[in-house]
């Protein structure tokens, strides 16, 4: 990870002061206590609602994340830029995109959300750190808001390991049909890979079903990886993409064990020098895990043959994985 640059690190923080002084973040301790994030993304209709203010500031939480979409965005955007922040969530990138003097339009489409976010630029606007005139926050699906004007640059965080949940794919792609020639997309890329693991699974979870370690839920199951990573999906941003994921891979056996379990996780370019690897983030990045029940036994130095196709901004259980040796 790169070092932050100052202007970065003044909205970071004042951004959690500000959070803090809301009560977001005991809000958002509290949540965590009561429901995890796995049953609340399950329960969460992010399609047509998008996140939850307290998933919004788990977001800002991820510090390692949002300080690279921060170093991309100050690489990325000019004065006089004409910048949309899809999937605006607290505001923090847009607001950050408006400060460095962009003509920015931020769209969200879950109503308390857009509140926070308003609520946020108006203190920066208190500070005389954010000039008015430069940001319009927009309550609006950004899978169809259309900008009055063409645009230099598309922030899209909507990603989540995998490419579940988010609609990144339908949001990027309706955008790109009003970016200039040389317009910029942040993030880049991103890729997907696949390992076999042997995991102390949660109780009652069959095929298909997933979960996902949390520190911050106090709930790290053990796993062993019995398989190398391979590369089972590349999306590029800067073209337009199917929603349709669909994989049909070998993959090489490290060590012998009983598979129960896919892991996957997702580095994310969030620029050209500038990667997301797997370990780098704690929410929406990090590894996810997919049941295989039955399990399947795998030898070292044997083949495994997956066949997985699911929607891309959809739940992991509705996807289809099979396992078998070969």
């Amino acid at each position: 990870m790169t070092e932050a640059s100052d202007s970065i690190l003044l909205i970071y923080e004042n951004t959690l002061e500000f959070l803090e002084e809301r009560g977001d973040l005991s809000r958002l301790r509290k949540a965590l206590k009561d429901e995890s994030i796995d049953d609340r993304m399950n329960r969460v209709d992010t399609k047509s609602r998008g996140l939850e203010i307290v998933d919004a500031v788990h977001c800002v939480l991820d510090k390692n994340r949002t300080l690279a979409f921060m170093s991309a965005i100050e690489e990325s955007v000019k004065p006089g830029d004409i910048v949309v922040e899809a999937g605006a969530g607290t505001g923090i990138l847009a607001i950050f995109a408006a400060v460095l003097q962009a003509k920015v339009y931020g769209i969200e489409i879950n109503e308390e959300t857009f509140g926070l976010a308003q609520d946020l630029a108006d203190f920066f606007i208190h500070l005389r750190i954010l000039d008015k005139k430069n940001l319009q926050l927009v309550l609006s699906d950004a899978c169809f808001w259309e900008p009055p004007e063409k645009i230099d640059a598309i922030i899209s965080e909507n990603v989540y390991a995998g490419m579940f949940y988010e609609m990144q794919i339908p949001i990027v792609s309706h955008l790109l049909d009003f970016l200039t020639p040389y317009g910029r997309v942040v993030p880049d890329s991103m890729q997907s890979y696949v390992i076999l693991s042997d995991v102390e699974l949660p109780k009652g979870l069959k095929h298909g079903d997933s979960f996902s370690n949390s520190e911050a839920e106090g709930r790290i199951c053990r796993f062993k990886e019995l398989s190398l990573p391979v590369l089972y999906d590349k999306i590029d941003f800067y073209h337009k993409n199917f929603v349709d994921c669909q994989a049909d891979i070998e993959i090489p056996i490290k060590k012998s064990g009983l598979v129960n379990s896919l892991i996957i996780y997702s580095p994310i370019t969030v620029a050209p020098n500038l990667i997301l690897q797997r370990n780098d983030m704690i929410f929406m990045g990090e590894d996810i895990f997919i049941v295989i029940d039955p399990p399947i036994q795998v030898e070292k130095g044997s083949t495994a043959h997956l066949k997985i196709a699911y929607e891309r901004g959809g739940r992991p259980e509705e996807g289809f994985y099979k396992l078998t040796t070969l």
